[in-house]
């Protein structure tokens, strides 16, 4: 294992929970470093006594790595990303005509920002995987510190932005960011979520350079299938068109019947670049893998007579925080174990920094019998308030900060269902949208 200093209080706790635990090398020093005898991977590079790696042979069936993701729905899985699929993505995505980046010379080198994170799909390929094969600098950011992101733009003279939602937004708004901070951009991929059209407009009124606006579209389970084409037109608003070899259908969402151009169905693709399923569960693989080995993808979409596609919306019922994926079904489970809770459902809200945050809906476990007194009742209304505080700290000690109940806890006497007992997420959101409205 290989891992920041910062994160080796999560490494101990996960090792904690395996009879084998593995040899850990650390990115940096830490205090517990030395107590633990852990090697520093900086010093291991720099001895030049050291062999630093050996040949390993792989196949392209081997697997690369294991990106986790909610899928359409559920709670998160491994995509098993083969060494083939991220061959062929980096070809694909390196074509002349897709990505961006100025040729790596002896006097020259793109500099870009490392700040999405390198286990989220985007930062992984997207940042780190295509910056390292065409020998770009890639500026890391364990996190994001305003000043010193705009301090890097400027002093690495970064040429090629690597942007989510909540990024450029900052970027447009915040008086921290002048014109002149943003001279060096050239062009800009914004991924990982839906990009506001009236955000990428004020972008690009905002820098005193011309700047070339793309927009990307993928999974964890596919990488990369879209991209605003470089030799194409900016079309702001639509995530692009098809990179070579992906394939792509619109199927009606009762029917399955592919749709023409201008209509709204489910998007289904296929790629080289294809997840081979996911790891242990062969039940969500057959669910999201159609018999003709392409992959429903949950999202609406549609497409125009020139290739280029929008996402409308969508089927899946994920939350998209910074770009960043949350399970409602996870976040239920663990507010389920909370003794007050009887039922609970999870939407996202809308939120103008981060795109979506969760809120939680509950149903509380009844501590008065049903013919109280209407005081003990309102005594009970009155507790809500620092419920809802403890619920939110129960949630926040046992899930990722992005997963945290920014988005607030309600109570309701009831949960809207079907008559199976599927609880009805839709409703739920036109329900968040009426209290946000109101």
């Amino acid at each position: 294992m290989v891992v920041d200093p910062l994160l080796e209080g999560v490494l101990d706790a996960a090792l904690a929970q395996l009879k084998r635990p593995p040899k850990v090398v650390l990115m940096g020093r830490s205090a517990a470093a030395a107590a633990e005898g852990r090697p520093n991977l900086q010093e291991l590079v720099g001895d030049e006594t050291k062999p630093f790696g050996e040949y390993v042979k792989v196949s392209e069936r081997d697997l690369s790595v294991l990106g986790y993701s909610s899928g359409t729905t559920g709670v998160p899985k491994g995509a098993r990303i083969d060494h083939g699929a991220v061959a062929h993505n980096l070809a694909m995505v390196l074509h002349p005509e897709v990505f961006p980046y100025a040729p790596t010379t002896a006097e020259s080198q793109e500099s870009v920002i490392g700040l999405m994170p390198f286990f989220h799909a985007w930062g992984m390929y997207g940042v780190m995987a295509c910056s390292l094969a065409l020998g770009a600098k890639v500026v890391t950011m364990p996190q994001f510190i305003p000043e010193v992101f705009v301090r890097v733009i400027r002093q690495h003279q970064v040429g090629v932005l690597h942007l989510v939602p909540p990024l450029l937004q900052f970027l447009v708004a915040h008086p921290l960011v002048t014109p002149a901070d943003l001279a060096s951009v050239r062009s800009t991929m914004c991924a990982a979520a839906p990009c506001p059209p009236q955000a990428a407009h004020a972008f690009k009124e905002k820098l005193p350079n011309e700047v070339f606006f793309q927009e990307v579209y993928g999974m964890t389970e596919t990488m990369p299938t879209h991209f605003t084409p470089l030799n194409g037109k900016e079309n702001i608003g639509s995530c692009g068109v098809l990179l070579p070899c992906v394939r792509a259908r619109v199927e009606d969402l009762q029917t399955g019947a592919p749709l023409p151009p201008g209509e709204a169905g489910e998007l289904v693709i296929y790629t080289p670049a294809m997840m081979s399923g996911y790891h242990g569960n062969e039940d969500a693989t057959r669910d999201v893998m159609t018999a003709d080995g392409w992959l429903r993808t949950g999202d609406v979409a549609k497409y125009d007579g020139e290739g280029y596609f929008y996402i409308v919306d969508r089927i899946k019922e994920l939350i998209k925080v910074k770009g960043l994926q949350v399970s409602p079904t996870e976040l239920e489970d663990e507010l389920r174990g909370h003794p007050s809770v009887a039922d609970v459902g999870v939407v996202g809200v809308s939120d103008p920094r981060a795109g979506e945050v969760p809120r939680a809906y509950i149903v509380r476990r009844k501590t008065t019998p049903p013919g109280a007194e209407e005081k003990e009742r309102e005594k009970e209304r009155e507790e809500e308030d620092k419920l809802a505080e403890e619920l939110t700290k129960f949630l926040s000690e046992r899930v990722a900060p992005h997963k945290h109940l920014s988005g607030g806890v309600r109570f309701v006497e009831e949960l809207p269902k079907n008559p199976t007992g599927k609880l009805l997420r839709r409703t739920l959101k036109e329900m968040a949208a009426k209290e946000q409205g109101d």
